[in-house]
């Protein structure tokens, strides 16, 4: 059994788009230390536990993008759903050596 790891993912709470400002960090110290400067920026933060333990494809991290719509009209709900969607995976082999790797935590292919 591996040994879970205190590590966490903070996330800016606006703004955030194609992966800019998320951090991981493995010790409240730095935690503390990013809330910070998140807020000198102006920033809320969003702080997550990190899945230490994740499922991989091809040893790597990976995210499924699909498409839906909910509509309402007249109190009557439908729902619609995109038949095509698609698989983003880190272009790095999963390790926790280096948490400030973009390229093994993250799937945003914005950042790939």
């Amino acid at each position: 059994m591996v040994k879970s790891r205190n590590i966490w993912i903070l996330k800016p709470g606006e703004n955030s788009n194609r992966g800019h400002g998320i951090n991981v960090a493995s010790n409240l110290k730095e935690v503390k230390s990013l809330m910070v400067a998140y807020k000198r920026q102006g920033q809320t933060v969003i702080l997550q536990k990190y899945i230490s333990n994740p499922l991989l494809i091809n040893r790597r991290k990976f995210d499924i993008r699909v498409f839906s719509i909910v509509t309402s009209h007249n109190g009557v709900l439908k729902s619609y759903f995109y038949k095509e969607g698609y698989l983003r995976t880190s272009c790095k082999e999963y390790n926790l050596t280096n948490l400030h790797s973009r390229m093994v935590h993250l799937t945003n292919d914005a950042v790939q």
